[in-house]
């Protein structure tokens, strides 16, 4: 189960690598925080890697090439298809934002866990975003990231609730995290 939902979370976090601040933007130059996440998500969700990196901040761009982003994508692709997104509480303070989101993904090759066969998995996630540019560029959500974020932006933790990633995975037809009953949740 451990092995399963590391697999998981490894997928879903590099998934959120993708949606950094401003690759939404070039789509169709979204001025809001939960466009910028809905058009990220459907360059993701498309396979639209390349156009994905234009969303990242230029720190992160500093850092990863296109060539490098769309190969993380694509091997993320071959573990897992990603289905939808719910996006939750936007909360925006000048040129910075939070964006509660929860992904929804298959797995493509479903693991056995106590005997029972596990095939969706779901992250309910930050989206940490920023503008740039006067474009709004998608910080990453996983606990690295987070850190690095926060140690360059300190005034930001002060002005937003932050929570962190929640996974979870689909078990006899109810929501469970690792080590948890399921949920009675759709």
């Amino acid at each position: 189960m451990k092995k399963l939902l590391f697999q998981f979370a490894a997928v879903i976090i590099c998934s959120l690598l993708v949606f950094a601040p401003g690759a939404a933007q070039k789509k169709s130059q979204a001025k809001d925080p939960r466009a910028t996440v809905n058009n990220f998500f459907s360059l993701l969700k498309a396979g639209s890697y390349a156009a994905l990196y234009d969303f990242l901040p230029s720190e992160l761009q500093r850092q990863i090439t296109r060539e490098q982003l769309s190969l993380s994508l694509k091997r993320l692709d071959s573990f897992i298809a990603i289905e939808r997104l719910e996006i939750g509480r936007v909360q925006q303070r000048g040129d910075f934002a939070v964006v509660d989101t929860t992904i929804y993904g298959r797995l493509k090759k479903p693991q056995a866990i106590n005997g029972e066969e596990i095939t969706e998995g779901r992250i309910a996630a930050q989206q940490f975003l920023l503008r740039e540019g006067g474009q709004w560029k998608i910080a990453t959500a996983d606990n690295r990231a987070q850190s690095y974020f926060l140690k360059r932006n300190p005034e930001f933790s002060s002005q937003f609730q932050i929570s962190q990633p929640r996974f979870e995975f689909k078990q006899k037809g109810k929501w469970a995290a690792l080590g948890r009953p399921p949920r009675n949740r759709p």
